[in-house]
């Protein structure tokens, strides 16, 4: 080893290498300092945090993603860690109600001094509005026939009633939950199943319980009876005439020898309780009650609805 350096040492004295050598190792040094201290730029895409909103307080947009420009020696550029780098909406004075402009901001750090930070955009339009809470039906949405012969009974939905919460203008307009479509092609039984609430149509709102037992009772018509019930009109309001397209509804139940049907036995009825201002064509609901304790079910009834016309009395 020592042969090997003595003849390095004498072939660099013999050729006069030394200044070369040593100019060669200064300019990569020099390169290297120069290649630190060169500008460049880095970009990321940051979601800004949110500060300082109120917890009965929401967002009606989604928040995107920004993209931040980082720029400086390339030396301090290598140095940074991705989770330093923040930003942020301060809320603490939101606008409610109405759609306002809010600053995007970075969170000082070790680097703010000596780096260039430049932003996609420095504002962002925001809507806020108070949190609402409200109960509501839910409605089952069913698709598909059944086979030939066979009837769907009064779907039953468990619970009838749940909680949404969201933004108050879309709760507001929200007067009932449905759930996903349920396919009942071809069925014969009577199916139970869990289904989901949808609230693909709706921004930021939130569903308690977001999933609800389904009935669906199926029968086939010959294990069924039924009968033909006038329809009254409940709470009806004396300042009005009610002229029903349909006057009556026909009511199944299953079929039970220790009894014998009769109309009596049924009350059907639509909710008569209308301003007497008003005049015109409405879409009323049927409801169909049992009068007393008879030992059996109503398995369905048709129509659901009727349309009413409804008209001032002359006096």
């Amino acid at each position: 080893m020592n042969k090997f350096l003595k003849n390095i040492k004498n072939f660099i004295t013999t050729y006069d290498l030394l200044p070369k050598v040593l100019s060669i190792l200064l300019a990569l040094i020099l390169w290297a300092n120069l290649q630190n201290s060169q500008i460049d730029e880095i970009s990321y895409n940051l979601y800004p945090e949110i500060r300082n909103l109120a917890t009965d307080l929401v967002i009606l947009e989604d928040i995107p993603n920004i993209r931040v420009t980082i720029r400086g020696k390339k030396e301090y550029l290598k140095s940074i860690n991705l989770s330093t780098i923040k930003l942020f909406i301060d809320l603490s004075q939101p606008f409610i109600g109405k759609k306002y402009r809010y600053g995007i901001q970075i969170k000082d750090n070790e680097w703010t001094n000596v780096i260039d930070y430049i932003l996609e955009k420095e504002y962002i339009d925001l809507t806020i509005h108070k949190i609402k809470n409200k109960n509501v039906p839910v409605e089952p949405i069913i698709v598909g026939n059944l086979v030939q012969q066979f009837k769907t009974g009064i779907v039953i939905v468990e619970p009838s009633i749940v909680k949404i919460s969201g933004p108050e203008p879309i709760i507001d307009e929200i007067k009932m939950m449905k759930t996903y479509p349920i396919n009942i092609s071809n069925e014969q039984h009577t199916i139970n199943i869990e289904s989901r609430i949808d609230t693909s149509k709706y921004s930021k709102i939130v569903v308690y319980p977001d999933i609800v037992k389904v009935i669906i009772p199926i029968s086939h018509i010959a294990n069924l009876v039924s009968i033909t019930v006038p329809i009254e009109i409940k709470n009806r309001n004396a300042e009005l005439n009610y002229n029903l397209n349909i006057s009556k509804v026909i009511v199944f139940i299953k079929k039970n020898a220790s009894f014998e049907l009769d109309e009596n036995a049924f009350y059907a009825y639509i909710n008569g309780d209308i301003e007497s201002s008003y005049q015109g064509t409405l879409s009323m609901p049927v409801f169909v009650e049992k009068k007393g304790k008879y030992p059996f079910n109503i398995f369905s009834f048709e129509p659901s609805d009727v349309e009413v016309t409804i008209t001032s009395i002359q006096r």
